[in-house]
């Protein structure tokens, strides 16, 4: 895993992310659904929600970002149905940095894989510093 840059600005095309291994137990899992107002037949079946790609997206670019960023875009890839309380492994990579209205932005693309390697998500999100 790269060493921590204090600031976005430092983060440079190519940093390598993670992996960060996570669970996402079915009580947060749920609490996900029922805070976007979802009452779906796959939540009472045990599916993952799949917008907690976003907040995974999140926990990795922080092991190199340590200073706040905002979360300004977010693209996501189902590619299967994840478990509730099944470990997954978050890896990525900084994929392209841009400057904006005089701000630094980073585009991190993110894989979330099931505990055998198997994809779940591809996740791909712009932050820029506050």
């Amino acid at each position: 895993m790269n060493k921590p840059a204090s600031r976005l600005a430092d983060v440079v095309v190519g940093t390598t992310l993670g992996p960060v291994r996570i669970t996402v137990s079915p009580a947060a899992n749920e609490r996900y659904w029922r805070s976007a107002g979802v009452d779906h037949p796959a939540l009472r079946a045990g599916a993952l929600y799949p917008p907690i790609a976003a907040n995974l997206t999140i926990l990795l670019f922080q092991t190199v970002a340590e200073r706040g960023v905002l979360h300004s875009a977010q693209r996501l890839v189902c590619h299967r149905r994840g478990e509730a309380g099944s470990e997954l492994t978050v890896t990525g990579a900084v994929a392209e940095r841009f400057e904006k209205r005089g701000r630094q932005y980073a585009v991190v693309t993110a894989d979330v894989d099931l505990p055998d390697g198997v994809p779940l998500w591809t996740s791909v999100a712009t932050f820029c510093e506050p």
